[in-house]
């Protein structure tokens, strides 16, 4: 029985990960989009970058948005501490979500989490609202100081509950790394 546990989890695996994914720089980054992500669609506003991927779906008529937004602050971040550069994402993920709050009412939030990164100190908070035309929506933002970069990396969709597209958004986040 164990066996066949073992065989049918490599299976799944096998089938899980088939699927092709693709590296992109994004900011100081680089993210594995996951399989089924389309674009970038890319923008350069106020001395930062965003990149972005959906997934479309069908289904409900609605797409999984993964993005990525940096913004050099120059030599405001040297020398700060790992300590500081944590107090620091959780003070920018802030803001982030407040810029996300603006377009969507019903707005709430959870406690923040303090997580790593690309192997650096990181915030994330996941959050839940209704969009201007009464559906409901989902999401996670994450906020990582990056050299003299801010980072914002985010993902959601409509409904209440995370999507499989979601989770993959969030496992490509939760995998960036420095290039």
């Amino acid at each position: 029985m164990r066996k066949l546990a073992r065989s049918l989890s490599l299976a799944v695996a096998l089938i899980f990960f088939s699927a092709t994914s693709f590296c992109a720089d994004a900011g100081p980054l680089t993210i594995s989009v996951p399989a089924g992500f389309e674009g970038p669609t890319h923008e350069d506003v106020n001395g930062g970058v965003t990149v972005a991927w959906i997934e479309r779906q069908p289904a409900y008529g609605g797409a999984t948005l993964l993005q990525v937004s940096a913004i050099d602050v120059g030599s405001t971040l040297d020398g700060i501490t790992q300590a500081q550069r944590l107090e620091g994402a959780t003070r920018y993920l802030l803001q982030f979500l407040r810029g996300v709050a603006e377009s969507l009412s019903s707005f709430q939030f959870g406690e923040f989490e303090h997580i790593s990164l690309a192997g650096l100190p990181a915030a994330r908070v996941r959050w839940t609202a209704t969009t201007t035309t009464g559906r409901p929506t989902i999401g996670v933002i994450y906020c990582v100081l990056v050299g003299h970069t801010v980072v914002s990396l985010q993902t959601r969709d409509t409904g209440t509950e995370f999507t499989p597209a979601m989770y993959s958004a969030m496992t490509a986040i939760e995998g960036v790394h420095v290039h």
